[in-house]
């Protein structure tokens, strides 16, 4: 099986500067979205990329536009399953690239979340003549800052500095976090 990529718009961004870093927080795999891509239409469930994040939730690279031939511009630091679909938060890099993405995202200019999958079991069904395949299960490889986004429901919730134990900026994180340590 070969690698496979999905992209999804991101909206509402808010920055902050502060000493221990800078975070992306974006829905990354929404569950009511449809991804056509004029040969079949696609769907995730909410457990789609559950075995990736419990075997390498910390080690799931954000990529630059998909480009694995560079190093990460950030890595996941948390995930955590809401009514809309898969969030991660990932720590952007200290580097001039990590910086470039972090400017980019905030000041609305790259607009776009993709998940970068290899299919490992699907449910494939008809639909009024089309293909229409649930992505039952895949291997997470990485989640890539893009500027064209597939799936379009989908939005950052922020970038930015934060106390990750502040329920008032991350409410979500902080809502779902006990439900993360203990899987």
């Amino acid at each position: 099986m070969s690698l496979e990529t999905r992209t999804i718009e991101f909206a509402a961004l808010e920055t902050r500067d502060e000493a221990d870093g800078h975070y992306l927080t974006g829905l990354v795999a929404p569950i009511h979205g449809n991804y056509d891509n004029s040969s079949y239409i696609e769907t995730f469930t909410s457990n789609t990329f559950d075995k990736s994040i419990k075997e390498r939730g910390t080690r799931i690279p954000l990529l630059e536009q998909h480009n694995t031939q560079n190093h990460p511009i950030g890595m996941s630091v948390r995930w955590e399953k809401s009514g809309e679909g898969l969030i991660g938060e990932f720590k952007l890099a200290s580097t001039p690239r990590g910086e470039e993405a972090r400017t980019l995202a905030a000041d609305g200019m790259v607009t776009g979340l993709s998940v970068g999958f290899i299919p490992v079991r699907n449910k494939t069904t008809t639909v009024n003549g089309r293909q229409n395949i649930q992505r039952l299960e895949a291997k997470l490889d990485h989640v890539g800052l893009v500027t064209s986004a597939a799936y379009t429901e989908a939005k950052v919730l922020a970038v930015r500095a934060y106390d990750p134990d502040d329920e008032e900026i991350v409410p979500l994180l902080a809502k779902w976090r006990h439900l993360l340590i203990n899987a």
